[in-house]
């Protein structure tokens, strides 16, 4: 899979930290049984469940699985165990192969691990036939989606604790009534008690000193001194509006990169 940063396929990867997608109930109840599942054959099983009803709800083609019950492809250095191979996505036939028992050991691959294995090349799979992106590189957003999506899947019934990846696209809720909230109780928090009495009335305002006298803050206190002119000039009746250039749209004058369909 693609690698390098500097592609259009890496930087459109990136894009997209979550997937618009909401799992149901029944691929929720899949992923359940897929991680307490044991044997290679009923992995196969329930995963290709899990893999159809994903596909179909995307409405993209389905991707085959294939649940080998072999050791995890593997090489050794020196008598230790320098890399090992979880699972891979054949792109030609949009095949899956996962690997049900430990490259060392030779034991079950851990529930959890064997779906994190599914997830991953699950998203290849979507990357190519959902976000067109034919390279399929590991970007960051490559991961976030396969955070995004597994914690979706693995949610219980009845939870609605949205994930990070969704939290961090999430608008704030009912912003506009806790902004009114906020106004009104600071409003009240002002108003002056009722204690019988009339208010008293408004004094003339003072005019203020245009420099600030020694020691005190300057910070809001932006006046010209005044011009030593023999003829004091009227005071103004109305600020001028002041022009506020906008930047263009695109400062640094560059166009975002055209995705590449060639594999």
């Amino acid at each position: 899979m693609g690698r390098r940063r500097d592609t259009p396929d890496f930087t459109r990867s990136n894009k997209f930290p979550a997937l618009e997608y909401r799992p149901k109930a029944q691929e929720r109840e899949l992923t359940r049984k897929l991680i307490e599942s044991q044997s290679a054959s009923e992995r196969e099983a329930l995963g290709q469940k899990l893999l159809d009803s994903i596909c179909r709800n995307l409405e993209i083609p389905r991707s085959r699985l294939r649940v080998l019950n072999e050791r995890q492809p593997h090489k050794m250095y020196e008598g230790k165990l320098a890399s090992k191979l979880y699972g891979v996505y054949y792109c030609q036939n949009a095949m899956i192969e996962i690997a049900n028992l430990t490259s060392i050991r030779k034991q079950v691959v851990a529930g959890k691990t064997f779906l994190d294995t599914l997830i991953h090349e699950l998203m290849h799979h979507i990357d190519r036939k959902f976000l067109r992106i034919p390279s399929t590189p590991h970007s960051p957003g490559f991961y976030a989606r396969i955070e995004d999506l597994k914690t979706k899947l693995m949610r219980t019934r009845g939870e609605d604790r949205a994930s990070p990846q969704e939290t961090a696209w999430q608008r704030p809720r009912d912003l506009t009534a806790a902004l009114e909230s906020a106004i009104s109780s600071a409003q009240a928090g002002n108003a002056p008690q009722n204690s019988g009495n009339p208010a008293p009335a408004a004094r003339p305002e003072t005019r203020k000193p245009r420099w600030t006298p020694p020691g005190e803050s300057e910070l809001l206190t932006h006046a010209k001194p005044e011009e030593s002119s023999a003829t004091e000039k009227p005071p103004r009746t109305e600020e001028e509006p002041a022009s506020v250039n906008h930047p263009p749209k695109d400062a640094s004058g560059e166009k975002e990169p055209q995705l590449s369909f060639d594999f």
